[in-house]
């Protein structure tokens, strides 16, 4: 039970940390990723010296710094910074295509796993592309977008990084791997935009107090919601958990039809349907079987 509300919980904040981004989207996605993931990661620094865990922290840096540099930067930073870029060029409605870390999970497990693909998993993961066909396309033969390509392929990294989390855990309490996860993501994201010559504090000046404090939202939230989704996935089949956190969605949508007067057309609510029902149906079914990711 405390597993279930845990990733309920981080569910809703998941949830939320789409719809401030999208609100965010006027800053720069760098920016913004550093800024964000940077002070969660700090803030859980706070809360590790409070529960006197440091010492956990240090041996955990010197005992696993690869793990830790995996799940910052490829399970963390670059798929944060594909969905705030994403939220630059797409609506919020097609956030929809990050269910699709469902999928990803199946097909990787049969790579790399060997796991058989029932014929039931293989005809719902066929309904789940057609589904982002309509979501990307509206019906039409047209390029896919740079936004929606994006949010097609963060999922991809945030399951590698899960993968490497969960093991992780087994050793180390959640709350640490979830601050390194964190100030590791963000300190990443601004190294890398220097070495490539941006500037991302380029715009710090020009925010309102009004930013600052979304900012902060975005960041307490981010550091709430992973904290929680790390203890749900330690205690809880990461399937069942799956089948819970893809839901999450329909939170920015819903807050964006009513603050942000975006607007869905008939055609791509069947195709969030569509994905919806298909990736509910794969997670449940994977967590029938008893396979985990």
């Amino acid at each position: 039970m405390a597993g279930t509300l845990s990733v309920i919980i981080a569910t809703i904040a998941a949830g939320l940390n789409i719809y401030l981004a999208k609100v965010l989207s006027f800053i720069s996605g760098l920016l913004l990723a550093s800024i964000t993931l940077t002070s969660a990661g700090l803030i859980l620094t706070l809360v590790n010296a409070f529960l006197r865990n440091l010492d956990e922290m240090l041996n955990c840096i010197r005992k696993h710094p690869l793990k830790i540099l995996w799940i910052g930067i490829i399970g963390t930073a670059i798929p944060i910074n594909m969905i705030f870029y994403g939220l630059h060029l797409s609506p919020i409605s097609n956030t929809f295509l990050l269910q699709m870390e469902v999928i990803y999970s199946i097909f990787l497990s049969r790579m790399l796993l060997g796991e058989r693909i029932s014929l039931q998993q293989a005809l719902l993961s066929i309904l789940a592309f057609f589904g982002v066909f309509l979501i990307t396309s509206e019906g039409t033969l047209r390029g896919i977008s740079t936004g929606d390509l994006l949010f097609l392929l963060a999922p991809f990294f945030f399951q590698c990084g899960h993968v490497i989390a969960k093991n992780l855990m087994r050793v180390i309490n959640p709350i640490t791997v979830v601050t390194y996860r964190l100030l590791t993501s963000g300190l990443s994201s601004l190294l890398i935009s220097t070495l490539i010559g941006l500037n991302p504090l380029g715009g710090v000046g020009n925010m309102t107090l009004r930013d600052t404090v979304t900012i902060f939202c975005l960041s307490l939230s981010y550091a709430i919601g992973n904290s929680f989704w790390y203890y749900g996935i330690k205690n809880l089949n990461l399937s069942k958990a799956t089948a819970i956190i893809i839901t999450y969605p329909i939170i920015p949508v819903v807050l964006a039809i009513i603050t942000l007067e975006e607007k869905l057309t008939i055609i791509k609510s069947i195709g969030i349907i569509m994905v919806f029902f298909s990736v509910i149906e794969l997670s449940l079914l994977r967590s029938t079987d008893g396979r985990n990711s």
